[in-house]
């Protein structure tokens, strides 16, 4: 199953029209969405705006269902990035990861040896590295998938 995609604004009214129907979040001022970013089963989540970003835990438990099964329909727009940030953050990410930060001192880089493409539909870029190290190739391509969770090329 696909999930569609919405905007930070949309997933806001959509929880704040399904809160607003129970009694216990009557005092809920506001929320806000934050994202992309990657999470077990979604990749944005919320937070509490106003009356000092605090609720009552019924509330809260409430808001926390109302945002998983939205989760579970809606992923949030990646933010749209042209190639050169999007291979800067991948590029970040390997360097602090420590199989890849091992991997990448053996070989002299991976700069020379990634490829960018460009894909149709979503994600719509992929990086690869052709490399026979197993667990650095299995770690940069879980690196990949999370960057392309947070931002599409533009």
């Amino acid at each position: 199953m696909v999930k569609d995609r919405k905007s930070e604004e949309e997933l806001r009214q959509m929880m704040l029209a399904a809160a607003r129907k129970h009694e216990e979040c009557g005092e809920l001022e506001d929320l806000f969405i934050f994202g992309p970013t990657p999470r077990p089963d979604a990749n944005w989540g919320f937070g509490i705006a106003g009356k000092d970003n605090k609720v009552s835990v019924a509330c809260y438990a409430r808001l926390d269902q109302i945002a998983s099964d939205l989760q579970a329909k809606y992923e949030l727009h990646p933010v749209r990035a042209s190639r050169r940030d999007i291979e800067a953050r991948v590029w970040s990410l390997v360097r602090d990861h420590p199989t890849l930060g091992a991997s990448l001192s053996r070989t002299g880089g991976a700069y020379e040896v990634a490829t960018f493409r460009k894909l149709e539909g979503r994600p719509n870029w992929t990086m690869e590295w052709l490399t026979d190290d197993r667990l650095a190739k299995a770690a940069f391509e879980r690196v990949v998938r999370s960057v392309q969770t947070q931002i599409e090329l533009e």
